[in-house]
């Protein structure tokens, strides 16, 4: 019994040192788990704001934010901006779009006069997938 005892303590002491002679591995595991959460809730969050841009921009509420500061405190910041030249006026374009999906989203580009103002959108739709015969 006394034998039993002994083997058992050594037991855990000897789990305890494998634990911890990987501590630092299993945190760094730990760390990318809670990463790829915030990740997904970030992801979800842009996603969710599109969607909320595609609604006014569809029903053409889009007006009732008239400034970049008001895009931005309602939909977040653009996937992209550049400067482009659109009726004989250098204007500041922005991109959104669904936040994963590079080539099959549907897009909003908003226009900017210098002073900021919105001046124009367009909405381009998703690009419809080809049925294969097959």
């Amino acid at each position: 019994m006394r034998e039993a005892i002994l083997s058992f303590f050594v037991i855990i002491f000897l789990s305890g040192c494998a634990k911890l002679a990987h501590m630092q591995e299993l945190l760094t595991l730990k760390a990318m788990s809670d990463d790829g959460e915030r990740q997904k809730r970030y992801v979800k969050a842009q996603d969710d704001k599109f969607a909320a841009l595609l609604e006014k921009v569809k029903s053409q509420q889009i007006k009732t934010y008239p400034d970049q500061r008001s895009i931005l405190k309602a939909f977040g910041d653009p996937i992209m901006t550049k400067a482009v030249e659109k009726d004989g006026q250098v204007l500041e374009q922005w991109l959104y779009r669904y936040s994963v999906k590079f080539f099959d989203s549907e897009k909003v580009y908003l226009f900017f006069d210098n002073k900021g103002q919105l001046i124009q959108w367009e909405y381009v739709e998703a690009p419809r997938k080809e049925k294969s015969d097959g």
